[in-house]
């Protein structure tokens, strides 16, 4: 389920309108490369994560497609929904 909810954060951006991308999408995707890298590869979420990360390069090619300041804007909130998503969950609490 909360594997879900982040496939919905990360499909929420192509909704939004990589050659080239803006300085937070950059930031953005080197958080959710790393976060997808550290989702436990395990008979239970193998499928999950399969599926974002096929959702994840949908998006950046998406994303590369529009402009630097919806690229920006975009990302920003992307970022925000992201590390609000991760405090949710118990294993990445500090």
């Amino acid at each position: 389920m909360k594997k879900l909810a982040l496939s919905v954060i990360l499909l929420g951006l192509s909704s939004v309108a990589m050659a080239d991308l803006s300085a937070s999408c950059k930031i953005y995707f080197e958080q959710v490369d790393s976060f997808v890298r550290n989702i436990p590869d395990d008979v239970a979420t193998k499928q999950q994560a399969e599926m974002i990360k096929q959702n994840l390069e949908l998006t950046k090619k998406q994303i590369s497609a529009m402009s630097k300041e919806s690229q920006e804007e975009g990302c920003k909130q992307a970022t925000i929904g992201l590390k609000q998503f991760e405090s949710i969950l118990p294993s990445n609490k500090k």
